[in-house]
């Protein structure tokens, strides 16, 4: 019986579903809320019996298949590593809990608020007999129906309604009163009212009545409601101004009509009648079917006793602590809350300071933390400690993290997480990546038994595949519109190269020439390294010298189009000038919105407030630049610290003599260079450089890098060595995979000449690629892989050098091998990573974001190659007729895809779980079910399916592993295309307004489709 119930064709059907089930739930999310896919699937108790059985399911196949015997040894640690996560995770889901901890400068707490609810009930009899019910956590559904019952001694509550948003609206009803809507003005500020029938309202300078007659000293006004029309009152003149004709109309005291779309004033007041209601009340409508920061929600429970009943609304606010609502019977009185639960730790944290950084020239942060106070009595400790993002506080099980602030910047929101499963968890994530290395590289394991196989195909020797992938930076072009070159392009050239040369010291204190400056400025700005025909140290300088003109420039890029509209600009707009941001009183068009944004917890940030947040920082820097506050190039004298500062700093603060120095170079140089722009002559501002450049290094010669060093960073600016291997190796790929299937559907003679030509340009782009590395390594001064960028480029380098080792002789993986090295490369070169060595402006950034971005990523190119190998095989199988070229083909491709699904899903099941030990190291959770991580979790589990079904005799066959190959990857690209565009969350760039999926789209599923069929007919085959 349990042959059957744990079997591994129920395994696979098990993972399958269950990676359908999260998929379907981040839908639900989408369309009804994150609180209803927790009440509906995450935290619903069918889905903890069904992971029960998943892992009873797990357990079961280790012992059947004895993978706990030493020669299967890697395989248990790989396998047992998701039980002892298991079982971590299973403490931190009873066990573990989470809040918040509001505190003000000044104040101690000890309290800290549930991220869950709690329902609760007191019956008391009598002032006797006292019952109390308590349930935590609940999650309601705003989908299906909520079951939320309590019974006692004849009471019963029942929850009959609820609302997840709702918002208080004036509807009709038979059983209403009148009211009317105004909007009235004293002399002041307009303010929208309502008047029920029989109100009155003191707007200040008179006051105004509905069906009520007032006697007072002020002027008064009142409005009379006749059989539904409406008439207006006055013991005084009134003029009129119809909105639609502008018409006006002087009126004498008494009784007038009183009609909508016209304006009522005498003196400085004014009335505007907005609406007419005969029979209407105000109402709580629900207004959206997922909460919303800021309504509340609203649950309507049915409380009963003997024949009476009462129905009661309970309102709560997430993370807000729930206020008991009575119903009182007489003897018996009710009472109902439902809100955050409030805890009370056992010690306490005082606030003395919050600290808010922000950018030079605006009011986004830059970074903010809290000055505490550590007090617990009980073990006799008071102890200062600064939190802020990925520095934490961890006291007695207790872990506080920097959450998020007050408006006012005088109070701070600390997350707060006690978690006692944390070490079994870490502990399974180590055994997760020992398994995974020790699984490699096992003689008798999977991997190494396909690496032989193929090395029989193939008749010769072939060294191990390497592992790793990763993700990069913006590809950099330079655009040109000719309109704008004549007022760009004015610099003298040597002028600009002189000037090119002098160094600078960044924020993070590294010394590098402007040249470098000028690159990293403008591609931030724009995403590409030149613009307008014009280089990046000429615009640097341009916009430094010329700010009013270049700020009429688009140049700062748009990379969301609904900043686009909130700017006016059309849609399409992919470039701002700086302008553009600025209405003409000289007001920030995006205070509120990037105010917003930065307030934003780091897990309530979706991709709009990210993208957001960049387009404001491009405008801060670009401001920097315009001011020149980035160009740090005058050293402090005799600073201890080695200090540079900007001209405006050198003025403002050095000694008299000194400043009267500054002044005097910069303004040479400002003067020399107009000069030079008007008449051609530039021997001021070229002297003007040279001064400065003395200067440096006479007070700055202890980091002043040398002539050779400046001179080879700016050759390594220039060469761009890496956006240039893109194509090389995407072509050199795309040729060889193209002549690869020719030459097993009709073999070609000459395929061995151009295997060798390719794997000589191959090796020509890995020295040059080799180059790059090197001049990186020596500019920067420590090995180029430190960030994000590098080592993506350092993995591409790594992954060609593999396959130069692997694919000598083999036309088809040397071009996948240049293919997955170009892809990689461009990816490097997207606008999401930037390409510099060191960080322009100072943004806090975890380490380990940057190890499961990078294992993450790397996984998911090993899935990649392994979908296009398996593509290239279901083609093969098209053309199979009995052919022992083809069929050996088929075999060889089908087991590389094998071996690239291997390690693809290792790296990305260690990425994920990474990840999450980066999220619980920077805010307190390992696993939030965003859309983003629970659609990388479904991609784990439908690769796990596709490897493990070799274990089902029936479905062991080439053909259904590549169909199975094939078709996994869509998981991929949904976690990556559609959770961006189409689902909310944390990494949504839909920001509410999801994109029509492109026509190609369905071309292309159709093609595969048809591929799938037409491959199905030749299926029979088998890989003994």
């Amino acid at each position: 019986m349990l042959k059957k119930i744990f079997s591994m064709g129920v395994a696979v059907a098990t993972l399958v579903i269950f990676g359908v089930v999260i998929g379907v739930a981040t839908f639900i999310e989408n369309d009804y809320g994150t609180q209803t896919a927790r009440a509906l699937i995450y935290s619903a108790k069918w889905f903890e019996i069904f992971l029960l059985f998943f892992t009873l399911t797990l357990i079961y196949n280790i012992f059947k298949y004895k993978s706990y015997r030493r020669e299967k040894l890697p395989i248990f640690i790989f396998h047992f590593a998701f039980v002892i996560i298991a079982i971590g995770a299973l403490i931190t889901r009873y066990v573990g809990y989470e809040g918040i901890m509001h505190i003000r400068e000044g104040q101690t707490s000890n309290i800290m608020v549930s991220d869950v609810k709690v329902f609760q009930v007191n019956i008391v009899d009598n002032d006797k007999d006292r019952y109390h019910y308590e349930k935590q956590p609940i999650f309601l559904s705003s989908m299906t129906e909520n079951s939320l019952d309590v019974e006692h001694n004849g009471v019963k509550v029942k929850l009959i309604d609820y609302k997840p948003s709702v918002v208080e609206q004036l509807v009709e009803d038979e059983n209403g009163s009148e009211v009317i809507l105004l909007k009235v003005s004293g002399g002041g500020a307009g303010e929208n009212i309502e008047l029920f029938s029989g109100d009155i309202k003191n707007i200040g300078g008179f006051i105004i009545s509905f069906n009520r007659k007032v006697d007072s000293s002020k002027p008064t006004l009142n409005i009379i409601s006749e059989d539904g029309e409406l008439k207006i009152e006055s013991t005084f003149p009134l003029q009129t101004l119809s909105m639609d004709t502008r018409e006006e109309q002087n009126l004498s005291s008494g009784i007038n009509s009183f009609e909508k779309r016209k304006l009522y004033r005498f003196g400085s007041n004014m009335v505007v009648l907005r609406d007419y209601y005969p029979k209407v009340s105000f109402k709580y409508v629900q207004n959206s079917l997922k909460t919303k920061s800021g309504f509340p929600e609203m649950t309507t429970f049915r409380v009963s006793y003997m024949d009476k009943s009462k129905d009661i609304d309970i309102f709560s606010y997430s993370g807000r602590e729930g206020e008991f609502k009575k119903v009182d019977f007489g003897d018996v009185k009710v009472y109902i809350s439902l809100g955050a639960k409030v805890i009370k730790l056992p010690f306490a944290l005082k606030l003395i300071d919050f600290q808010l950084e922000r950018y030079p020239g605006s009011m986004s942060p830059s970074s903010y933390a809290s000055e505490v106070k550590l007090i617990d009595k009980e073990e006799g400790i008071e102890m200062p400690f600064r939190i802020y993002m990925n520095h934490v506080l961890d006291h007695r099980g207790y872990r506080f993290f920097q959450s998020s602030y007050d408006m006012d910047e005088k109070g701070t929101i600390l997350s707060v997480n006690h978690d006692p499963g944390t070490l079994p968890t870490y502990i399974g994530y180590f055994l997760l990546a020992l398994g995974m290395l020790l699984t490699i590289f096992t003689k008798k394991g999977r991997f190494q038994t396909l690496l032989r196989r193929v090395k029989k195909i193939q008749n010769r020797n072939l060294a191990p595949l390497f592992l790793l992938f990763l993700i990069g930076t913006a590809p950099i072009y330079s655009f040109d519109i000719t309109e704008e070159n004549s007022t760009i392009n004015r610099f003298d050239k040597e002028t600009v190269d002189k000037f090119a040369r002098l160094v600078v010291q960044d924020s993070r204190g590294r010394m590098k020439p402007i040249d470098t400056l000028s690159y990293e400025v403008i591609s931030k700005l724009t995403g590409k390294t030149s613009i307008y025909g014009a280089d990046a140290p000429s615009i640097f300088l341009g916009m430094m010298i010329e700010p009013r003109l270049f700020q009429n420039i688009p140049m700062i890029k748009i990379s969301h189009t609904k900043v686009a509209r909130e700017l006016g600009l059309p849609e399409g707009v992919k470039y701002a000038k700086f302008q553009d941001f600025f209405t003409p009183n000289g007001d920030y068009k995006l205070t509120a919105e990037v105010s917003n944004s930065a307030r934003k917890k780091p897990l309530e940030k979706n991709k709009y407030d990210n993208e957001l947040i960049k387009i404001d920082e491009r405008l801060n820097i670009a401001y920097m630049v315009y001011t020149g506050s980035l160009l740090k190039i005058y050293p402090v004298p005799h600073d201890p610290n080695n200090k540079w500062v900007n001209p405006q700093t050198a003025i403002g603060n050095f000694p008299k003599e000194m400043s009267g120095l500054i002044r005097q170079m910069t303004y040479f140089l400002f003067q020399g260079v107009e000069r030079g722009v008007k008449d051609g002559n530039w021997t001021q501002a070229k002297q003007s450089i040279d001064m400065i450049g003395l200067y440096q290094n006479k007070f700055g010669s202890k980091v002043l890098p040398s002539e050779d060093e400046v001179e080879m960073e700016r050759i390594y600016n220039r060469l761009d060595i890496f956006a240039k291997l893109v194509p090389l190796y995407l072509l050199v790929g795309l040729v060889l995979l193209i002549l690869s299937f020719i030459n097993v559907v009709k073999p070609l003679q000459i395929i061995k000449k151009i295997t060798k030509v390719a794997w000589i340009i191959t090796i020509v782009g890995f020295v040059l690629h080799i180059v790059g590395m090197a001049l990186r390594w020596y500019i920067a001064g420590h090995a180029p892989w430190s960030n994000a960028y590098e080592s993506i480029i350092f993995i591409a380098g790594a992954t060609v050098i593999a396959g130069l080792i692997l694919a000598k002789n083999s036309p088809f993986t040397l071009g996948a091998t240049n293919f997955l090295a170009g892809i990689t490369m461009a990816v490097a070169h997207m606008n999401f990573i930037n390409p510099e060595i060191t960080n322009l402006v100072p943004v806090l950034k975890s380490y380990w974001l940057m190890i499961h971005v990078a294992t993450i990523i790397s996984g998911d190119g090993f899935l990649g190659l392994g979908s296009m190998l398996s593509l290239i095989v279901l083609i093969l199988f098209i053309f199979r007729k009995k052919s022992q070229n083809i069929d050996n083909a088929i075999k060889e491709l089908t087991y590389i895809a094998e071996m690239s699904l291997i390690i693809g899903l290792f790296l990305l099941t260690v990425g994920n779980f990474l990840g999450g030990v980066w999220a619980n190291e920077s805010w307190g959770r390992y696993w939030g079910w965003d859309s983003k991580e629970t659609w990388a979790a479904v991609t784990i589990l439908i690769y796990a399916g596709v490897l493990h079904l070799r274990f089902i005799p029936k479905m062991n066959t080439p053909f259904i592993f590549n169909v199975a190959s094939l078709w996994a990857y869509s998981t991929v690209i949904m976690t990556y295309f559609g959770v961006n565009y189409y689902l909310s969350g944390l990494h949504s760039y839909a920001g509410g307004e999801p994109i029509p999926i492109p026509s190609w789209v369905y071309y292309a599923i159709g093609g595969l489709m048809v591929l799938t069929l037409l491959a199905y007919r030749n299926r029979d085959m088998s890989l003994k």
